[in-house]
């Protein structure tokens, strides 16, 4: 009999990770699969619904981030947290690198995207993860630390070669 012990570990979380990155794009394809052109009358229900998918998403990695009691003090340590945590949900197929981090400034990149792949994997719009993606990262931060805040600067979906983020305190402008 075979059993899930029969598959390598780094299989199994591969699989995991890409299902977990498809989830929040999935139900969009098939309902244009099914709408076809009719699609276009339920789009903006569908965008808010997606937007409101990607919040409860960052929150809820906020809150494995807190069951695990990774460090949220400073820009770096969120930083490092935020890449920790997408690697665990998401898998190896996200590549982050931090590019600094000073005081309660903290700039990385992201050189590889699973929900970018996945979205081209599905027929997407890519430049649709933007907005949805930018959600997810000011919430999971905002309840991280609600004293910093995190904004994309350059995104993949937009076109650019790698994702740039730059977290900062609140106000520290």
């Amino acid at each position: 009999m075979i059993d899930i012990d029969n598959f390598p570990i780094e299989l199994r979380w591969k699989i995991a990770a890409q299902s977990a990155s498809a989830l929040l794009l999935t139900h969009e394809k098939v309902y244009k699969d099914i709408l076809g052109p009719d699609y276009k009358k339920i789009q903006p229900l569908m965008d808010t619904i997606n937007y409101i998918s990607w919040i409860q998403d960052g929150k809820n990695a906020s809150i494995l981030s807190k069951y695990l009691g990774l460090p949220v003090k400073t820009a770096e340590e969120i930083e490092k947290t935020n890449e920790l945590i997408s690697e665990i949900l998401y898998g190896p197929e996200i590549k982050y690198k931090i590019v600094y981090a000073v005081g309660d400034h903290a700039k990385s990149q992201i050189t590889s995207c699973p929900f970018l792949n996945r979205a081209k994997e599905l027929g997407l719009e890519s430049k649709s993860l933007f907005e949805n993606c930018s959600a997810y990262h000011e919430t999971f931060v905002n309840n991280l630390n609600p004293k910093y805040t995190k904004k994309f600067t350059k995104a993949m979906c937009m076109g650019y070669e790698y994702c740039e983020t730059c977290i900062e305190l609140k106000n520290s402008k």
